[in-house]
């Protein structure tokens, strides 16, 4: 599924930024009164040109070269979009902020990588306000702003404040090789409530926790020792501490 979002993201370059733009459709008949209307009310630049203004020229050159429909995206709308109404791995809407809040790993050290999503944050440093989404280790798209429309661009730490890896991604980027093969054998918790996570130490974020008697596919030992186990919820690890858990064919 991540390839496909960043092959939407990819498609939607050279797109207008419009406030509340979530696939909003603009023709040559539609875009000035659609813009004022989300515009309405949110402000302007420095220059004195509104943010209405801006979008509309944006706009204006693209149907003046020959596009005959855009659509347009602010900044979550770009990434909402698709993750509400095109794969239907979402069912309500959200903002930059909502969505900081369902990455897991928020780190402010090292870049990100591949699938990464990438905040600004508000003046208190509490709240996002701005995402983007990294598309490969080194870039990201962005719906940047009304005179920029969405665009690629080269990650720089000193632009953004925070990083994270979506949850809804999460399997994927964490395990970018195909899933092993079950071996055969399973593993069965027999020392009470085990929590299964989502890296093979104490350290990874808790998938669910599994009780006595539960058993899984075994995949394979994980670096740590720990099990590499097949769930619900993608490939998760559980410890192998004897009086938690045990092999069995």
């Amino acid at each position: 599924m991540l390839k496909e979002f960043n092959d939407y993201l990819t498609d939607q370059i050279g797109q207008p930024y419009v406030w509340g733009g979530q696939h909003t459709k603009l023709t040559p008949d539609n875009y000035v009164r659609v813009i004022e209307k989300k515009e309405a009310g949110q402000g302007g630049y420095p220059d004195g040109t509104s943010y209405a203004q801006a979008v509309i020229d944006f706009c204006k050159k693209k149907f003046d070269a020959g596009a005959s429909v855009l659509y347009a995206y602010d900044c979550s709308g770009l990434g909402v979009y698709w993750l509400l109404s095109v794969a239907h791995l979402w069912k309500a809407d959200a903002n930059a902020n909502t969505m900081m809040h369902r990455c897991s790993d928020l780190d402010t050290a090292g870049p990100p990588a591949k699938g990464w999503w990438v905040f600004r944050l508000d003046d208190s440093k509490k709240r996002a306000v701005h995402i983007g989404y990294m598309i490969d280790n080194e870039y990201l798209i962005e719906a940047a702003g009304r005179k920029y429309g969405v665009v690629k661009t080269k990650f720089k730490a000193s632009a953004w404040d925070v990083w994270g890896i979506p949850k809804v991604f999460e399997d994927e980027i964490r395990h970018p090789d195909p899933k092993p093969e079950p071996t055969g054998q399973v593993v069965e918790v027999i020392g009470g409530s085990v929590n299964v996570r989502n890296a093979d130490s104490k350290k990874g974020r808790i998938l669910f926790t599994a009780h006595r008697g539960d058993t899984f596919p075994y995949l394979g030992p994980a670096p740590s020792g720990w099990y590499t186990i097949d769930t619900k919820k993608g490939v998760g690890y559980i410890t192998n501490l004897p009086r938690y858990t045990r092999l069995k064919e």
